[in-house]
Parts: C-alpha cells; sequence; structure tokens
C-alpha cells in the first residue's frame, strides 16, 4: 500500500481511497409526499445489475426480491424520513 501511495504521490498530490462496495445491493424506492405531509411509498426497486454498473439497460425487479422483511421495512422507513427531511 506505501509502494501504491509512493508511485500516486508522484503524478499527484492527492490520493483517492475508496472501499470496495463488491456485493452491496442498490435499491430505490419511490416515495411521494403532499402538501400535509402524508407519504406513501409507491414501489421498490432493485437494479438487476452490479452496484455502479449502469449501461443504460439495466434491469430493475420490482417490487425487490431479495430485501428480507427487516431490511424492506428499514429502508421503506428511513426513505419517508428522507423524503419528509426536504
Amino acid at each position: 500500500l506505501r509502494d501504491m501511495a509512493a508511485k500516486a504521490l508522484s503524478t499527484s498530490a492527492q490520493i483517492l481511497v475508496e472501499k470496495s462496495m463488491k456485493g452491496w445491493k442498490e435499491v430505490e424506492y419511490e416515495v411521494v409526499r403532499d402538501s400535509y405531509d402524508n407519504c406513501v411509498t409507491v414501489c421498490n426497486m432493485e437494479n438487476f445489475d452490479p452496484l455502479g454498473i449502469h449501461t443504460g439497460d439495466s434491469i430493475v425487479m420490482a417490487p425487490s426480491q431479495t430485501l428480507s422483511n427487516e431490511e424492506y421495512h428499514m429502508l421503506r422507513d428511513t426513505a419517508v424520513k428522507v423524503v419528509r427531511h426536504l
């Protein structure tokens, strides 16, 4: 790692260190909120393609098929909180 950093710093003043997200899921929630702060999740979608790979012709499953009930509800609740915060 030190050798790689030294090589990178020889051509640039900064290094970008990233964490691999291999194996992670990419899930989206469609949430609608009205002027009275009522929210409804229309659906959730899960990308079939690996995280971060989008060709423009990505396959999406709706509703998602691989989330546990606990994961589904946690993500749904979080999506609603985010929309209400906007």
